[in-house]
């Protein structure tokens, strides 16, 4: 057995992990949450930033935003839930957290939450 071999088991196994759960739907979710909690922490110096009265809501909806996206893909029964609930976090990221971490937070949560709620596990067709 060479590496090689070792290697294309490991990508096969992570291949059939990836498409047996909303992978891209979390994805997109957990970097929306990473970006809406960066841009308060990273920028808080600049004066052009939309500092808002409710920075620890900000934090809040981060930080659920990041947990929705790590159960996606632990939790891929729950997929129509999650979805929904990422959709409704950055639709409320807007007037919250700095116009929606300056939108693309909010891209990527809404984009993310609809790609989870509407992922469909694949069914094997039943053999006779």
């Amino acid at each position: 057995m060479s590496a090689s071999d070792g290697v294309r088991r490991v990508l096969r196994v992570v291949r059939g992990w990836r498409r047996s759960r909303p992978f891209w739907g979390g994805l997109l979710t957990l970097l929306s949450g990473l970006e809406l909690l960066s841009i308060p922490f990273s920028l808080r110096a600049l004066p052009l930033l939309l500092h808002s009265p409710q920075a620890g809501l900000t934090v809040l909806i981060s930080t659920v935003m990041i947990i929705v996206g790590v159960l996606l893909w632990l939790q891929p029964a729950q997929r129509v839930f999650l979805g929904v609930t990422a959709v409704l976090l950055s639709i409320a990221s807007v007037p919250y957290a700095n116009a929606g971490g300056f939108l693309v937070g909010m891209v990527l949560g809404l984009v993310g939450g609809s790609l989870a709620a509407a992922w469909t596990p694949d069914v094997e067709p039943a053999t006779p």
